[in-house]
Formats: structure tokens, sequence, C-alpha cells
């Protein structure tokens, strides 16, 4: 050996560019999570940047007065107050392959990669917005605004098995969508999550499927049906079904906003406005691939930091069963 063709770099590799498989991988994830996850189009994400927290301003309700002949208008107060979201969590997929790995030389397994990590990450994105919501719907309104922020609202099924009588669980959606109404609510704006179960439910309720009633609202044999009371009905396996405690995106800071009591986890139904919630992004959805030298390992990264609050408490309105 003369040193003649002594590879002394990685040139004389038939490897594929790391930067062409962060390209596939993360354009896999972007697709995933976009595709899996329903509450990004939904709601307004905010931009974080140079701090942890935003505020978002109330404004309260302006006070009318009248005009009397000669007497000069008295002035009336405004008030002003605001709520806050902190953003302290990154939350992380990763994946690690060996140095002679399957993952370099197969875009299938790249793009397979990409498709359960974006899976998992809108999960749990959509699960922390429901959640918000659901804290949101049992908020009491904020105070001194003069009455502009109302209360959120949890209404509670009058006996066990109600959730599963079309009619019953119909009456209960129907009265939280004329509540809203009621609030001033552009109800045309809001959306109606709930669980498979509960949608199939809803399907057996005559008055939704039945031409007689709705014109092309619905369609039984394929399982569909478009809305209540003019609002849109999502079906979702992202409602909290049981107690959650310990979830990734709780903390000591946010005293564990995101974990769900048992209580909370019987919402069948939840009736948002997308004013409910306020959410904010520190790292947007941020995909990566690199080969550390130290382990001789690849690692296969996907991160965002983002967080949750809710906004105005009276634009949610959650349907429970009883105990």
């Amino acid at each position: 050996m003369s040193g003649i063709n002594i590879p002394v770099d990685s040139t004389h590799l038939s490897d594929q560019a790391v930067a062409d498989m962060i390209e596939q991988y993360g354009g896999a994830v972007d697709s995933q999570f976009a595709k899996k996850s329903m509450m990004r189009g939904f709601v307004d994400v905010k931009s974080v940047k140079g701090t942890d927290t935003i505020l978002n301003r109330r404004v309260g309700k302006t006070s009318l007065t009248t005009l009397t002949a000669g007497v000069r208008p008295a002035a009336t107060a405004t008030a002003f107050g605001s709520t806050s979201l902190t953003i302290d969590t990154v939350v992380m997929a990763r994946d690690n392959r060996s140095m002679l790995n399957e993952f370099q030389i197969d875009f299938n397994a790249r793009m397979e990669l990409g498709k359960d990590h974006g899976k998992e990450l809108g999960k749990l994105f959509d699960e922390s917005m429901l959640i918000a919501g659901i804290k949101g719907a049992a908020a009491s309104a904020p105070s001194g605004l003069n009455g502009a922020f109302g209360a959120g609202t949890t209404a509670t099924l009058a006996t066990a098995g109600d959730e599963l009588d079309p009619t019953k669980f119909y009456t209960a959606l129907e009265t939280g969508v004329v509540s809203m109404q009621l609030k001033d609510m552009d109800t045309d704006e809001c959306v109606i999550f709930v669980t498979p179960t509960q949608y199939a439910v809803l399907l057996n309720n005559d008055k939704l499927v039945n031409q007689d009633y709705s014109t092309e609202n619905g369609d039984f044999a394929n399982g569909k049906f478009k809305t209540v009371m003019g609002v849109p009905v999502v079906q979702t396996n992202r409602l909290p079904t049981a107690a959650i405690t310990g979830h990734a995106l709780s903390t000591t800071a946010n005293s564990n906003f995101y974990d769900v009591s048992a209580a909370e986890a019987r919402t069948e139904a939840l009736i948002l406005h997308p004013s409910a919630l306020m959410v904010g992004e520190t790292i947007p959805l941020t995909s990566d691939v690199y080969f550390s030298k130290i382990e001789r390992q690849w690692f296969i990264d996907s991160l965002m930091a983002y967080g949750a609050n809710f906004n105005r408490p009276d634009a949610a309105y959650a349907v429970q069963s009883i105990l």
C-alpha cells in the first residue's frame, strides 16, 4: 500500500447525501403532520420569539350613553385585561440507526419514520388543543371587563346512558349551539368535536340524515353527516377518554395544565370557536438527520415547541356524560 487511492474523506462513497435525506424525511413528517392534525388549520398559531411568554389583550365592553340637549356627554372608561401563554417544553420524536444503517440506503424506511413521527406529533398537538378547550369550557368569566367575556359552559347529561341516545345527545348539542348564539358567538365559525362513538350515535338521529328533515346533510349507509344546527361536526380520537397524569406538556410552571381529570375525560363533545384558544409556537415543526461521530450512530429527529391556553371561555362548550 503506497497511499495511492486510500480514501481520506467520504467523497468516494455512493451514499445518498445527508441533505437529501433531511429533505425526504422532513417532507414526510410535514406531510403526515398536516394530514393527521385537524387542529392546525382551526387555531391561529402565533410565533413566540425572544420570550417564552406572550400576552393576548382583552378589551372590556363599551358602555353606551344617551345625549341630552344642553348637557355635555359623560365619558365612560373601557377596561382592559389580558391572558398569557408560556412555552417551556420542546416535544421531540427521535429515532436512532446504527452506523451500518438501513435508513441511509432505504428510502421507504425514511418515509415510514417520517410518517410515524408526523402522526404522533400531530396527535399530541390536537390533543393539547382539545384539552385547552375543555379547560376553557370549565373556566369562569374574566373579571373587570364589564361582561365582555363570559364564562365557559360544561353541561352534564341528565342520566347515565344519555350519551348513547341519538335524540338526547342531539338535544344536548342543539342546546350548546343555541347557548353560544345567545352569547352573540358566530357559530358559522364553530366546530363540534365528538368521539367516533358519539358520531355513530348522532348518525342514528333521523333529523340529521333523513331527506325529509335535512337536504344532503348526511348519508347513513356511508356513515357520514355534516352539521348540527349548521355547525360542522368532526369525529376525532383526540378527545381524552381517560384521566391523564404527566402529560408531555405539563410542567410545574404551568400547574400541570395539560393533565386531565376523570371528570374532564367524560367529555363526549366539545363545541369551539377559534377565539376560544390562544396558541403559540416557538419552534415550528423541524426535522433533522445527522451522524454522531462520538456515538457512531445516526439520529433522526422531529421536534417542536408550542403551547395552548384558553382565551375566551365563553367560546367553549363541553358536553359531558354523567358518572
